[in-house]
């Protein structure tokens, strides 16, 4: 197989093509690049997730990297990818590798490099790894009998998190809270941290109870049911590596991850009285745009993947990177998403704010809304696709749905922004054989009859 690196890494279904062998090519083809790194001659932290050959895999890669005279530090128990990216900054460390396939089905597994600062890394730094990959890089048999140097991915990284928000705010709201980590790497790290957290969906289960750990209906339907209830103030749900973010109001409502993020970058910027730049991709919604204009902050928009935005929060006086997916990341952490830090970051604001999840939600619908959002991700056919990119190239539109474009960007896909800051982006998959389409409006019929044009302007529909 052609090894290639997506969005965020590289993923592959185990057995087929997430094997020994092709592992062992990836590092191979790391270690050969190595010494061209600036922090050549620094470790490399290893993490990994509750997949499936998970555990297996990061030993293997700790001893490869052993066999090649660069030192390893491998966690000590199943992580966090963030935990890594803030341990890679920490330990002063070259690089960092977490074996996880985030949010993908139980059946996949994958690999995720992180770059010196904690970010993902960028195609800069991947790209170099690929085409050695294609030379063929000289083989290094693993060294298992080697000491390999070890890392708690828990105890300071949770200390960390402690101090960066107000825990005495929050432990004094006694909020009951239902934490949901989707049979994922952050099973446990939250209740470590607070009081109150009440956790369902925490144990290793290499079928993930059947669902993907992705934070968004419908594998968090059990959360949203448990919600109604009204026995908890809020439920936090982390994905697969937890490094993404999502909620659930008290009345078993879901937030949609641009609440999130437009409530998250609110809570800042009012409350702890931060100021800075702020990125987000390019399918995320314009209500960042609308905080950015009230706040005087410059917005950068980028294509979709935290490898974009991961190198922009490196720059001077950057606030938050945020995108479509829940991946939300604030650079005074680490260069990287966060979701148990977002996830701290909503119970602090519902603290010092004093007020429910669902209220706060509808206050920032009526300032810098109201929006509503849908992805749809269309399967097509190889002759279907070669159809809808033909059409794409040669777009020529004036108006959507009745109302005149303002704009069209083609940063990632073809973005259509209308004059009333609706918009409708149309783009391929980087990873799946997938046309995604996105829309934004003011009404979810607006949202439903931008997504049925997108069909008509690929001709899936007339």
């Amino acid at each position: 197989m052609t090894i290639k690196f997506g969005t965020d890494g590289w993923r592959a279904i185990v057995g087929k093509d997430f094997t020994q062998q092709n592992v062992t090519q990836i590092i191979e083809a790391f270690a050969a690049i190595y010494p061209t790194l600036p922090e050549a001659g620094r470790p490399v932290v290893i993490g990994y997730d509750m997949r499936n050959q998970s555990p297996e895999t990061a030993t293997l890669i700790a001893e490869l990297l052993a066999a090649r005279g660069i030192t390893p530090i491998l966690s000590r128990d199943f992580c966090p990818t963030p935990a890594v990216a803030w341990t890679v900054v920490r330990q002063h460390a070259a690089a960092g590798i977490m074996v996880t396939a985030s949010h993908n089905p139980p059946e996949w597994n994958g690999i995720k490099f992180k770059e010196s600062y904690g970010g993902a890394a960028s195609p800069e730094f991947t790209n170099p790894i690929e085409q050695q990959i294609q030379k063929g890089a000289a083989a290094a048999s693993a060294c298992p009998a080697v000491s390999l140097q070890s890392f708690d991915p828990k105890h300071e990284y949770l200390n960390h998190l402690r101090n960066f928000v107000d825990g005495t705010a929050i432990a004094k709201a006694r909020f009951k809270i239902l934490f949901d980590p989707l049979y994922g790497s952050g099973a446990s790290y939250l209740a470590q941290m607070i009081d109150g957290v009440t956790e369902i969906h925490g144990q290793r289960d290499l079928r993930f109870g059947g669902i993907h750990p992705e934070p968004i209906v419908p594998y968090v339907n059990e959360a949203i049911q448990t919600m109604r209830g009204g026995q908890y103030d809020v439920c936090i749900i982390t994905d697969g590596d937890a490094d993404r973010i999502g909620a659930i109001d008290e009345r078993g409502t879901y937030l949609t991850s641009h609440e999130i993020y437009g409530l998250l970058l609110q809570h800042v910027l009012t409350h702890r009285g931060w100021r800075g730049n702020v990125v987000k991709s390019i399918t995320t919604t314009r209500m960042i745009n609308g905080l950015c204009r009230q706040f005087g902050l410059q917005l950068t928009t980028t294509p979709v993947g935290f490898k974009y935005i991961s190198p922009a929060l490196k720059g001077p006086n950057m606030l938050v990177g945020g995108e479509e997916s829940g991946g939300i990341g604030f650079p005074r952490h680490v260069c990287e998403r966060d979701g148990l830090l977002c996830g701290l970051l909503i119970l602090e604001m519902m603290a010092v704010r004093g007020k429910p999840l669902s209220a706060l939600v509808a206050e920032l619908q009526t300032t810098y809304g109201p929006c509503r959002y849908r992805r749809v991700d269309l399967k097509l056919t190889p002759e279907q696709m070669q159809l809808a990119k033909a059409r794409l190239a040669n777009l020529a539109v004036t108006s959507l749905c009745g109302r005149p474009i303002e704009k069209i960007e083609r940063i990632d896909g073809y973005h259509l922004l209308r004059d009333d800051e609706s918009w409708l982006l149309i783009r391929p998959s980087g990873t799946e054989p997938l046309l995604r389409t996105y829309a934004e409006a003011r009404t979810d019929a607006d949202v439903a009859a931008l997504l049925q044009e997108a069909q008509r302007m690929i001709g899936l529909a007339e």
